[in-house]
């Protein structure tokens, strides 16, 4: 029904307008980013894009309490036409929510569909999810091989209450929320996006370093996986600083780069050797701080197993001047790669880009929205059609009806003197038909009369009535009611028939025979008939 629903507005979205691109947002720890970015399945495009300091600093994973200030802050940016689209979706940051890949036996996608909105057919495959008072989960097909007998999903859940405060935030805004997403699948979405077409099915990794955590994100065409790095908060605190040191060649960094680079290596083992993706030809970096020189430089020296490199995240797109411009101050642009990753998403009502990874958004009212939105490009379509008849029809009334009933009202108006000629030449044809009527009745009586009664139609029907084998000698009528025929036949069955054809043919009662076998030397039965003619008053 969803497809069917997406391709009709999709047919019908010429007439009914509305738009499917979001905005982007991103919330740092000190700093808001908004992208909007134009997405065609071919081209990548960058349209916007800003990042506006805080006035004081957020704790991502509870920011109930500084809502107020980040909505305000976006606002801001929206007054001052750093954006303008209505539509949002926002970023949720690494540790709110879990992320698996889930492999389930093949379940037909309309199932899937079906059963997937329990939350007993996921406790089977993910206990984790019993443990929560409120849960919302929400997943997204990678693969459905019904000869692999293989459904490979990705599924994200969480309690609602922990959900529903990045909506929130947009709503404060004075955005419609369309789309959550996890940073590390728009991450993933938009590291697939970018990469050319014969590296689409290679295996590719991205670590991805926040605040609180380090993840390495693995994926091809048909998985997904995150790692989450165990690091120590000292380590944590370290990397934060990082950038503010003049000189990392000490024992003391080498110590640091080192612990990083064996934890690297062996969640990068753990992705090759215990869940079978091929070696990685590239490590990419994506760090959430504008610079990351010395943190590359660190880690590049320490880790070994592959080549490490900062994700400029400007390859492969296109950018209007004004995100050239900004771009070219931060020394670190794999800061926009999640962002831009969210933009290209779409709400979905004319379906969605065909070069991402996957989409999974985590909006709890996601479904119902797409709906009313296909709904609603359909409602303004036949709102649309219905007032082009309307006018159509009135064009038509006013150059073709109209004149002819002005006509036709000219040329009525002497229809008072046709009515009582209609009404003078009808009484003359009342008249006429009652004559008619008359000489009719007179033409039935004469013809009564004239037509052949007795024994004159006796005698004018007799020749039809004798059958073949029988012949009459002679005929007397007496008293022109009785009559007397002698006459042979062949087989005394001849004979009778010419009985019973006459008693049949209503013109004469009681006809009596007397048969005369036949003499020595004949063949024939000789026979006299009487019979009572009936007469006609």
């Amino acid at each position: 029904m969803a497809n069917s629903l997406s391709s009709f507005a999709q047919i019908l979205r010429p007439l009914g307008g509305g738009l499917d691109n979001i905005v982007a947002v991103k919330l740092h720890s000190n700093a808001v980013t908004v992208a909007e970015v134009k997405n065609t399945g071919k081209e990548i495009s960058v349209q916007h894009l800003a990042s506006v300091a805080l006035p004081r600093e957020v704790d991502l994973q509870n920011f109930a309490r500084q809502q107020d200030m980040v909505a305000d802050t976006i606002r801001s940016m929206r007054d001052q036409g750093m954006f303008s689209a209505q539509d949002a979706g926002i970023i949720i940051p690494p540790g709110i929510l879990a992320v698996r890949q889930v492999n389930l036996p093949y379940t037909p996608p309309n199932e899937l569909a079906k059963e997937g909105r329990f939350l007993d057919f996921w406790v089977e495959a993910e206990p984790d999810l019993a443990k929560y008072e409120d849960p919302f989960f929400t997943y997204t097909v990678l693969v459905s091989s019904e000869n692999d007998d293989l459904t490979r999903v990705v599924l994200a859940y969480a309690e609602e209450a922990v959900i529903r405060p990045w909506a929130d935030l947009l709503l404060a805004s004075h955005l419609n929320p369309v789309f959550l997403e996890v940073e590390a699948m728009a991450l993933a979405n938009y590291r697939y996006a970018t990469l050319p077409r014969d590296e689409k099915r290679q295996s590719q990794a991205v670590l991805h370093i926040s605040d609180n955590r380090l993840e390495i994100i693995a994926f091809q065409q048909n998985r997904f996986h995150t790692i989450k790095l165990e690091v120590s908060e000292f380590d944590l605190i370290l990397l934060k600083e990082i950038e503010a040191v003049d000189d990392l060649d000490s024992e003391f960094w080498d110590e640091v780069g080192g612990r990083l680079a064996n934890t690297m290596k062996q969640a990068v083992l753990f992705l090759q050797e215990e869940l079978d993706f091929a070696p990685f030809s590239i490590l990419y970096i994506a760090v959430d701080t504008p610079a990351a020189t010395n943190l590359v430089k660190l880690l590049d020296k320490h880790f070994t197993l592959a080549p490490l490199s900062l994700w400029n995240t400007a390859e492969g797109v296109t950018m209007s001047q004004s995100v050239s411009d900004l771009l070219a101050q931060i020394p670190n642009k794999s800061l926009f790669a999640s962002v831009f990753g969210l933009g290209l998403q779409r709400l979905g009502t004319f379906g969605s880009p065909d070069n991402t990874l996957s989409r999974l958004n985590i909006l709890p009212a996601a479904a119902t929205l797409l709906r009313n939105r296909q709904v609603g490009v359909i409602s303004r379509t036949l709102v649309k059609v219905w007032l082009f008849l309307f006018i159509l029809m009135g064009l038509w009334t006013g150059g073709l009806v109209l004149p002819q009933y002005l006509e036709s009202q000219a040329g009525s108006r002497g229809y008072d003197a046709i009515a009582a000629d209609a009404q003078a030449t009808q009484a003359q044809l009342e008249s006429v038909n009652n004559q008619v009527q008359n000489l009719d009745s007179e033409l039935a009586a004469l013809s009564t009369e004239l037509r052949p009664r007795g024994r004159v139609q006796f005698m004018d029907t007799l020749p039809d009535l004798v059958p073949d084998g029988v012949e009459l000698d002679t005929l007397q009528i007496v008293n022109a009611t009785t009559v007397t025929m002698t006459g042979s036949g062949r087989t005394q069955e001849a004979i009778n028939l010419f009985v019973t054809e006459l008693s049949n043919s209503g013109l004469a009662n009681n006809p009596q025979v007397n048969l005369t076998p036949p003499n020595d030397g004949q063949t024939y039965f000789g026979f006299t008939l009487s019979a009572v003619i009936i007469r006609e008053d």
